[in-house]
C-alpha cells in the first residue's frame, strides 16, 4: 500500500511539474493553445494542454486535438519508406527519379543529398496552389539539380515530395492507404491521416499583430482577424504532402514515438528500420531525424509546420523519453517548449 501510494504521489509530482512548463510556455510565447504529451519506456507519463484549439469557439485544447504536423510527416514518409525496405518491395539504392539525366535514388531522396532545391520553383507557401502529381512529375522531368546526387546535403520538401510516388508504387496503394495500413493502423493511431481531417482540427492563428513574413507579401490562407491575430486558413497540399501534410494529434504521436524508441504496442519497427532513422549517415543526420547531442545526452529530433500549427518530436535515446509538441500558432516556438518539458521530465524521474 506504501509502495502504491508513494508511485502515485511521484506520478501526480511528474504531471504538476509538466503542466507547470507547459503552462509558462504557453503564456510565454503567447500561443492560443498548445498540446503535449511525455513517454518514458511505453507509458505516458503526462498527456496534457493549455489554452485553446480555437479562440471564437473557446474550445479547449487537449491531446486528442487534430493538428497538420508539417515536416514531421517527413518522419513518417522515411519509416513507411524503410518498412518497404524491409518487405524487399524497395531497395535505398533503387532510381526513384531521373533528373537532367542524373539518376536520384532512395536514399539520396531520404537523407536529403539528392541535389533538388527546397521548394523547387513552386510558390505555395504565397499562393497555396500545391501541385498535383502531374505537375510534381513534370517539374522533375525538367528542372536541374544543384549539385551531384550524393556529393552535398540540402534540405528538400520536393526531395520527400518524390517519395510520395516511390511509396505508391511499391507498396501498390495510394499514399494515404500505404501511411495507414503500414503504420497508423498498427499503432493505434486512429486521428492520424492526409487531407482535411473531419473533426477536431485545431485553428491555427498568426502572431499576435503581425503576419508573416511581412505585411506586403503574407504567407497563403491569411483569414479574418480574430482580436489582435489573423487565423491561418487551410489549404490542401496535394503531391506535397509526403513532405508536410499529415495530420494526427499529439496522443497519436505519442504512439509513434514510444515505438520508434521501441516501446508501445505489440507492433514493433524492425531493428534496422530504427538503425537507418537514427545512425549518423556523415551530417549529423539519420534517414528523416537528426541526432544530436542536448546537454550530453543522444537525442533524436524534428520540426514541422504547416499553416500555422508548428510540431516537434524531440527523443532522448539516453532514458527513452519522448515529448510530442503540437501548438497553433506562428508564435511558437515547439523545440523550446519539447526540450523544456523533457528538462523538467528528467528533473522529476531523478527526484527522490
Amino acid at each position: 500500500m506504501k509502495l502504491t501510494f508513494a508511485l502515485f504521489a511521484l506520478a501526480a509530482a511528474v504531471e504538476g511539474n509538466l503542466q507547470s512548463a507547459l503552462d509558462h510556455y504557453q503564456s510565454m510565447q503567447q500561443i492560443p493553445g498548445v498540446a503535449a504529451v511525455v513517454t518514458q519506456g511505453d507509458r505516458i507519463v503526462f498527456a496534457g494542454a493549455s489554452g485553446v484549439a480555437d479562440l471564437e469557439t473557446g474550445v479547449d485544447m487537449s491531446p486528442d486535438t487534430v493538428f497538420y504536423i508539417g515536416s514531421v510527416s517527413k518522419v513518417f514518409t522515411a519509416v513507411l519508406t524503410l518498412l518497404l525496405i524491409e518487405d524487399d518491395a524497395l531497395s535505398l539504392d533503387d532510381v526513384a527519379v531521373e533528373v537532367s539525366g542524373e539518376a536520384v535514388r532512395v536514399r539520396h531522396l531520404l537523407l536529403h543529398t539528392s541535389g533538388l532545391g527546397r521548394e523547387g520553383d513552386f510558390e505555395y507557401w504565397y499562393n497555396a496552389r500545391f501541385p498535383d502529381a502531374e505537375s510534381l512529375r513534370e517539374y522533375l522531368a525538367g528542372t536541374r539539380l544543384r549539385f551531384a546526387p550524393g556529393k552535398s546535403y540540402s534540405y528538400s520538401n520536393i526531395a520527400y515530395a518524390a517519395l510520395g510516388p516511390v511509396v505508391e508504387h511499391a507498396s501498390g496503394m495510394s499514399f494515404e492507404n500505404a501511411l495507414t495500413h503500414h503504420i497508423a493502423s498498427k499503432l493505434g493511431m486512429a486521428r492520424t491521416g492526409t487531407g482535411r481531417p473531419a473533426e477536431h482540427l485545431a485553428t491555427g492563428y498568426s502572431p499576435v499583430d503581425r503576419v508573416l513574413p511581412n505585411e506586403n507579401r503574407p504567407f497563403a490562407g491569411l483569414g479574418r482577424k480574430v482580436g489582435d491575430r489573423y487565423v491561418r486558413e487551410y489549404h490542401g497540399s496535394k503531391a506535397m504532402t509526403p513532405a508536410f501534410g499529415i495530420s494526427a494529434s499529439a496522443r497519436d504521436l505519442s504512439f509513434f514515438t514510444r515505438a520508434l524508441l521501441g516501446f508501445g504496442s505489440d507492433f514493433s519497427f524492425p531493428e534496422r528500420v530504427l538503425e537507418h532513422l537514427f545512425s549518423d549517415q556523415g551530417n549529423g543526420r539519420g534517414y528523416a531525424m537528426r541526432r544530436d547531442i542536448y546537454k550530453g545526452r543522444v537525442v533524436a529530433r524534428h520540426g514541422g509546420w504547416f499553416a500555422a500549427h508548428r510540431s516537434y518530436l524531440l527523443l532522448d535515446l539516453d532514458s527513452g523519453i519522448s515529448v510530442t509538441i503540437l501548438a497553433n500558432s506562428d508564435s511558437a516556438s515547439p523545440g523550446t517548449i519539447a526540450e523544456g518539458l523533457l528538462d523538467a521530465a528528467l528533473q522529476s524521474v531523478s527526484s527522490p
